[in-house]
């Protein structure tokens, strides 16, 4: 697995892998039970979502997509 994206909030990262997701794409967010639990943490250290190493470059894609899709105005 790599890590593909460090998110600040919990939020992010379950809405990436979401998006991974509709694609096929089986994603994990590494620091999911911290972003639950105490979400101030996450703000120094991130909450990383990795995908396997063969999906990298796609879920790469996919991810600029959507961000540039979601920042557009």
């Amino acid at each position: 697995m790599v890590i593909l994206r460090k998110y600040t909030m919990l939020m992010q990262a379950e809405l990436a892998k979401l998006e991974l997701a509709s694609y096929g794409i089986e994603a994990a967010i590494l620091d999911e039970n911290l972003g639950s639990i105490a979400p101030h943490l996450t703000l120094l250290n991130g909450v990383r979502l990795a995908v396997a190493d063969q999906d990298e470059q796609n879920a790469e894609g996919i991810i600029n997509a959507m961000t540039k899709r979601n920042t557009a105005q």
